[in-house]
């Protein structure tokens, strides 16, 4: 159950009746934490309740009470990005060495859910276990949402391959450890680089063939190190056509959205800052 043992602190999520059929919205939910000092996450692990239903969640340290909705693949100051849970990626994760994410005295864990029907009425009691740094980090643990957005996602009809690209300038030398591409059912493929601030680039990684089912994190063997100044540049493509099998509906002129016939286009960017 526990990959890493019992957690310092286990989050329990508000139990979720999840219908039989229909389209659900993302569940958002904010639970307050009861720590009475501040403290440092090391490790996390999500305990889903139903893996049946929960197809992928996002967590975040916020303040207490905090109400502002979730939006995927936007940056919110508000907020410090956790963890997430998707396919390919259920496993317990530990933050780098010397590097948590800090959790202030008065915070809570907002959570996205999303959730996906599959013919039976279930209840979903999914957990989010914590577990504390013993000794303080020495660096922030950092997640970055480079987003082409959403509601600029156009694909028209039956095009094999729509072209996008994003790209974000970090004004803070950074330590690159982990990246993350996400689509949906029409995501083809994403490429991460950078381009440093003296006009050389390097490739970072290169996902050909995304699989919609299959979404972890690639930690870097070697973590990169990224000048101030250094711009990131996602490229990948999406195929809307009759030949890509997992397509929903070649037909229909795709934009978007949270559903998974919606599409999305996002890179993620882990680290922290030198200094």
């Amino acid at each position: 159950m526990w990959e890493l043992g019992e957690p310092d602190y286990i989050v329990d999520v508000p139990a979720f009746a999840v219908p039989a059929t229909g389209v659900l919205d993302y569940e958002n939910v904010t639970i307050n934490l009861p720590f009475s000092e501040d403290v440092w996450i090391k490790s996390v692990q999500h305990l889903p309740g139903d893996r049946r239903v929960l197809h992928h969640l996002l967590s975040f340290i916020v303040p207490a009470d905090y109400a502002e909705r979730i939006v995927e693949g936007e940056n919110d100051r508000y907020r410090e990005f956790l963890e997430g849970y998707a396919p390919g990626k259920v496993e317990a994760s530990s933050f780098p060495e010397g590097a948590g994410v800090f959790v202030p005295e008065g915070s809570a864990v907002q959570m996205s859910l999303h959730y996906t029907t599959f013919g039976k009425e279930v209840v979903d009691r999914t957990q989010l276990g914590l577990y504390f740094a013993e000794v303080i980090p020495r660096h922030q643990y950092s997640t970055y949402a480079l987003s082409y957005g959403g509601s600029n996602i156009e694909i028209p009809p039956g095009v094999a391959e729509h072209k996008m690209s994003a790209s974000h300038v970090f004004d803070d030398e950074i330590m690159l450890h982990g990246l993350r591409p996400h689509m949906h059912f029409r995501g083809k493929y994403m490429r991460f680089r950078v381009v440093y601030p003296d006009g050389t680039q390097d490739d970072i990684l290169n996902v050909p063939d995304y699989n919609f089912n299959w979404q972890p994190t690639y930690r870097l063997s070697e973590p990169m190190l990224l000048a101030a100044g250094s711009r990131v540049i996602i490229e990948g493509a999406f195929d809307n056509s009759e030949y890509n099998l997992g397509n929903p509906d070649p037909g229909a002129a795709v934009r978007g959205g949270a559903q998974s016939w919606d599409e999305m286009f996002i890179g993620y960017f882990s680290y922290y800052k030198t200094r």
